[in-house]
């Protein structure tokens, strides 16, 4: 599970359940790290605490958590017995669909750039984010050229001129000719974007296609990086130029 404990937590918050169902959930995210985990019933009524989960006695709690039977017990803690593990994961049905929180306001591309847009532009922003923060750097490219693909279509249907980045057939075409369209290239008139956003796009159509398509190629942070100021320029101005923003109605 990739979760993070406090993504984890912020699960957790969501069951209706003691708190020492509470501490048995926080042993078996434990003990998945490392099997047979042991944590004392002072260490899980501080984690209860600190991640808003319930108050705890820590006398109280062990002798609650020894009442479940869904633990064994060492002088130094508790921990699950074998049985216990699917007990406690059948609390999560949900868990697999749980995308983890992370800070958007600072991520890869900030949320200040991509709020009130577009629904799905919004959400192929924060799995870019999260792709980037969780370190699936071929993921992130991939992600990141879908978003240009989709903003570059955006702002070609906004300046009314989306025949100039379609195929014969109709279909749009794919983000190699679509960055050559929007820069300019080859004689085309171009989405007068400024000089660095274009280096950007060549930079990321590269990486994305790579990321994409060649076999042999794996995307390391130092890719993402290198790209991630050209990027937000990039994509604010395409956001721009397409004018995505939602006005916000008068008070």
């Amino acid at each position: 599970m990739h979760l993070s404990l406090d993504a984890f937590c912020d699960v957790v918050k969501t069951l209706t359940r003691t708190n020492a169902e509470k501490a048995l959930a926080l042993l078996w995210y434990f003990d998945l790290e490392q099997p047979d985990s042991v944590r004392s019933s002072g260490q899980l009524t501080k984690l209860l605490g600190d991640h808003h989960l319930g108050t705890a006695n820590q006398t109280a709690l062990a002798e609650a958590i020894r009442k479940t039977k869904l633990a064994n017990e060492l002088k130094n803690g508790f921990f699950l017995k074998p049985g216990s593990r699917k007990v406690i994961r059948d609390w999560f049905p949900d868990l697999n669909g749980i995308q983890p929180r992370i800070d958007q306001s600072s991520a890869y591309l900030p949320e200040p750039i991509w709020n009130n847009t577009r629904g799905y532009i919004e959400e192929v922003c924060r799995e870019l984010n999260g792709t980037f923060h969780h370190a699936y750097y071929n993921s992130s490219a991939v992600m990141l050229r879908r978003l240009l693909e989709t903003l570059i279509i955006e702002a070609y249907e906004r300046v009314d001129r989306a025949n100039e980045i379609k195929d014969g057939s109709g279909n749009y075409l794919m983000l190699s000719d679509l960055a050559e369209r929007a820069s300019g290239e080859k004689g085309h008139k171009g989405l007068n974007l400024g000089r660095d956003s274009k280096a950007a796009l060549k930079d990321a159509r590269n990486i994305g296609n790579w990321s994409a398509h060649a076999r042999r190629f794996l995307a390391h942070a130092g890719d993402l990086t290198k790209l991630q100021s050209g990027a937000r320029l990039l994509v604010q101005e395409l956001i721009q130029i397409a004018e995505l923003i939602k006005k916000r109605a008068p008070s």
